[in-house]
């Protein structure tokens, strides 16, 4: 089989080695020259890839049997169109290496909170199963995955919309959809396209699987509600029937026979804010659903750490604390960090601009923050949007957002780097920007300030 893959980030790499792994003739282009690329795709050349660089050619399809995307990839490029009209099948790196793997499989995906679920899941479940790998969008691609599985091994992914438009036989045992909210909408006609590509996670899930979503997010819950397979909604703001509820201070499932259980207290989740409890709870129901006992499930979530730039607590000095929450790329994400202060914040939001809708801010920013400072492309637009609080002060980049906030910030208060937009304007991913981030203000904050 002649493969072309479309895309050499760290998803065409993975596949690409699968690829040439099962003996298949392999082609790779991407926009980038080869120079720009990581070193992995020169070793891969070594090894029989056919790359060609700053292309992204239709021609290229010439005698192609399959069409490999990397999930960046939109198909809406016209290599891609040209393959449907010459009939050449199109996949996403996922469902190339679903389809050359052994085991169980649990998804996670969502607007926000999928990676720390997916980490959160494969703790909980590696806590009671012996080989448990994490990955997927949040890291090691699931092509680099697959090495020594056997059926008894569990593979926790996250898996994003990009993902999962290309998917086809794609199964999770365990699928969790988070929330539906806002984002991408610079790659989505509409709010509809973009929840309907998320609900694709239980595309191919049966009897005896589980669908794990939240009734709060009314899209997660209308295709949650419609999954072929064992449902188990989720709420933090009421009792369910059947299903995952706070009450009080503990998370309860109730199973629909009537039979309730607490899964955990608060005081067992480490990680500050009720959307970490929403996020525990869902991993908790998931977990459960796969065998996990209650009382290993708790001891694991006492256990766990949180992610990096995921309301990472970096810095610490003159009464000041500095968060980076730099993978809050949309409104959602920076409106769940903002709950969890209750006065004193200091928000730098800014970078590349994917549609977001600032107006939902406002609210929360009047409720606890003392200022806001806009920063990178999408500047002038928060400036304008986020006028009303009176509030915004906006600078050209992130390090000079840092320089300001340490410099009006006071004893008691946070800053907090969230920044509801992507970060390709200024740096690679956003965890460049956050250890960036991490490194400014404890420079700052060693040197005696705030």
């Amino acid at each position: 089989m002649r493969v072309l893959i479309a895309g050499m980030g760290k998803s065409g790499i993975a596949a690409a080695g699968l690829a040439l792994e099962q003996g298949y003739s392999v082609m790779a282009c991407d926009s980038s020259p080869l120079e720009a690329l990581p070193p992995d795709v020169t070793t891969l050349t070594q090894s029989g890839l056919q790359f060609h660089g700053e292309t992204n050619s239709p021609s290229l399809l010439d005698r192609v049997d399959l069409l490999i995307l990397s999930p960046g990839v939109p198909r809406s490029l016209p290599l891609v169109r040209e393959a449907g009209v010459l009939g050449v099948p199109v996949i996403g790196e996922l469902e190339f290496a679903f389809r050359h793997s052994r085991g169980r499989f649990a998804a996670v995906t969502g607007s926000n909170g999928k990676s720390t679920t997916t980490n959160l899941l494969g703790d909980l479940l590696g806590a009671h199963f012996g080989d448990v790998r994490v990955g997927g969008n949040l890291g090691t691609p699931l092509s680099d995955m697959l090495e020594g599985a056997g059926d008894g091994t569990w593979h926790v992914v996250e898996v994003s919309s990009f993902q999962l438009e290309s998917v086809e036989n794609f199964h999770p045992e365990l699928a969790l959809l988070l929330n539906v909210t806002p984002d991408h909408q610079d790659r989505y006609d509409s709010m509809k396209a973009y929840a309907d590509a998320k609900g694709r996670i239980f595309l191919n899930q049966r009897e005896g699987d589980t669908a794990v979503y939240s009734a709060d997010s009314p899209d997660a819950n209308r295709m949650g509600s419609s999954a072929d397979a064992r449902r188990m909604p989720f709420s933090v703001t009421r009792s369910l029937a059947a299903g995952g509820y706070l009450s009080g201070e503990n998370a309860v499932r109730r199973t629909a026979e009537g039979g309730e259980e607490i899964l955990f207290s608060a005081g067992d989740m480490p990680l500050p804010g009720t959307h970490n409890l929403e996020n525990a709870l869902a991993a908790a129901l998931a977990a459960r659903a796969a065998g996990v006992p209650v009382e290993t499930i708790r001891e694991a979530l006492g256990s766990f750490e949180g992610l990096p730039h995921r309301m990472e607590l970096v810095a610490e000095g003159g009464g000041v604390r500095a968060y980076n929450d730099s993978k809050a790329t949309n409104a959602d994400a920076v409106l769940k960090a903002l709950s969890a202060f209750s006065s004193g914040v200091i928000l730098l939001v800014g970078g590349r601009d994917k549609g977001a809708d600032w107006s939902v801010l406002i609210s929360e920013i009047r409720r606890c923050c003392t200022r806001v400072i806009a920063f990178g492309e999408a500047g002038p637009a928060a400036e304008e949007a986020l006028a009303a609080t009176g509030l915004v002060y906006r600078v050209d980049a992130m390090g000079e957002a840092v320089e300001t906030a340490a410099a009006s910030a006071r004893e008691g208060d946070t800053i907090l780097l969230s920044p509801a937009c992507a970060s390709f304007d200024e740096f690679r991913n956003f965890e460049e920007r956050g250890d960036r981030f991490r490194e400014a203000v404890r420079d700052r904050m060693r040197g005696g300030t705030p």
